[in-house]
């Protein structure tokens, strides 16, 4: 099984050690939008702009790629609605 965005998020973030807490404190994206990122749950998402940033700025603070990123994922279904 391919690892999903999300979950390369979640594992980028945990092999630096850092909190969700400390994530959101330095990115200035609040904590329940990060968990929804690293769960691939886009759905909490204010609107799919704000989604998409949030993606952008959460893997660019994770020093990812996230063009990268969402050429390697094959379930481009849970991206649908942010139409990256």
């Amino acid at each position: 099984m391919q690892e999903t965005i999300g979950q390369r998020l979640k594992r980028e973030r945990e092999a630096r050690y850092l909190s969700l807490e400390k994530a959101a404190e330095q990115t200035r994206i609040r904590r329940v939008f990060l968990q929804a990122l690293e769960a691939d749950d886009y759905s909490v998402m204010p609107s799919a702009a704000q989604g998409r940033g949030f993606l952008r700025n959460y893997a660019e603070y994770l020093n990812l790629d996230i063009d990268e990123l969402i050429a390697l994922s094959v379930p481009q279904a849970a991206l649908g609605a942010l139409r990256l």
